[in-house]
């Protein structure tokens, strides 16, 4: 089985009012992300006071070079950071906007260009907040296939006119990564463009009404006639499948591996709690249903770890199943995400059907059982290109 143990290439940070330790991520997240995440879930708002001692500390410039600014490292680093988040923090919607941002962070040094490090990296390393649009108005997904916004060429780059809905982050981001077809360039047209989201013609629609995952603010952003220069194509235009691939895998995996670490103290609270109790005068530790209950969510949590490092570690050394390991990550991330509260929802009694932290926790774990059919198809989109 894969170890999630703190590598030793990429040296502990030491964060200011933050113990020594392995872990300071997850004490940093314990001590600021925590108490906030019941206020964040029910207001609906990205947790920015977090989000800002989480950029001093360093999160960001995991896995980004030295050159470009950061630390150096691995993206494992960068993932395992973020899970750290996830297990000290027990909000998962902030975890999915710090997701989406990392995402970014990983394109832009991968795929960036000078220009882009300087004017658009930087800056989401310091601590603005990204964003990325890969969705269509027509429904949910993100098939690279059916792209229709529209880009006109214009002189010294290009003019983006479409709109973007059930963005993460959107509502409060500063800068966005969307892709559109340029239509001259026929089926492999799909190019990714990088958008300052206070640029001329960028306006901003209502903040979605979400069940679960509340404190990650999702939203549209409308784009009419918005000058993009041509510096700020991403990759070379009609390249945007091939990054996509690679970007969206990666935080596929990163879902798997932080949703699980998000889990890990909701089941340790759940043991607590069966034990300190007494149903007809026996111990509900006693009760092999109540035995199975809980031993599901371990088999939950070690498997969802064990297969997303993998998918993160294939990504790094390029193999050629990559992409559907981290799918099969956040496939059985998600699902086992589902099965896991459903267990802990019971072993909690009425409490798990009441307003506060239980009841959030479910909200937020039941949302993503949406994501597994979309994961499905990725499969076996995966299983029948290995044929050809």
């Amino acid at each position: 089985m894969t170890s999630d143990a703190p590598s030793t290439a990429l040296p502990v940070p030491a964060i200011p009012g933050i113990p020594a330790g392995d872990r300071p991520f997850e004490e940093l997240a314990r001590v600021h992300v925590a108490p906030r995440a019941h206020p964040s879930h029910r207001v609906k708002g990205l947790d920015l006071v977090s989000w800002r001692r989480l950029t001093e500390a360093g999160l960001w410039r995991a896995g980004v070079p030295e050159h470009l600014g950061g630390h150096g490292g691995t993206w494992r680093h960068l993932a395992l950071r973020l899970a750290d988040v996830a297990r000290g923090g027990g909000d998962l919607g902030f975890v999915l906007s710090l997701i989406t941002h990392a995402g970014l962070i990983r394109a832009l040094t991968e795929y960036g260009s000078p220009w882009q490090h300087e004017h658009y990296l930087r800056p989401l390393l310091n601590g603005e907040v990204g964003a990325s649009s890969l969705t269509e108005p027509q429904g949910w997904g993100n098939s690279v296939r059916t792209v229709s916004r529209a880009v006109a060429r214009e002189t010294g780059g290009w003019s983006l006119t479409g709109v973007e809905e059930h963005v993460a982050n959107a509502p409060v981001a500063d800068r966005a990564m969307i892709q559109a077809r340029i239509a001259d360039l026929g089926e492999h047209g799909i190019t990714l463009f990088l958008l300052d989201l206070d640029s001329q013609g960028v306006s901003r629609g209502p903040e979605e009404e979400l069940t679960g995952l509340r404190s990650s603010p999702t939203g549209t952003f409308l784009m009419d006639s918005v000058p993009v220069p041509s510096t700020a194509v991403l990759g070379a235009p009609g390249d945007g499948p091939r990054i996509l691939y690679d970007i969206t895998s990666f935080g596929r995996a990163l879902y798997g591996l932080a949703a699980v670490a998000w889990l890990e103290p909701e089941l340790e609270r759940a043991l607590t709690f069966v034990r300190g109790g007494r149903t007809a005068g026996s111990a509900p530790l006693d009760h092999r249903h109540v035995q199975g209950w809980l031993t599901d969510v371990r088999i939950v949590i070690e498997t969802v770890r064990a297969t997303a490092l993998t998918g993160i570690d294939a990504l790094l050394t390029k193999d050629s199943e990559a992409a559907l390991r981290c799918s099969i990550a956040q496939f059985v991330g998600s699902e086992g995400l589902v099965k896991a509260a459903t267990c802990l929802m019971v072993l909690h009694e009425h409490l798990g059907c009441a307003r506060g932290s239980e009841a959030r926790f479910v909200q937020d774990a039941l949302i993503t059982g949406g994501m597994s059919d979309m994961q499905r198809k990725d499969i076996l989109h995966h299983m029948l290109a290995a044929q050809h």
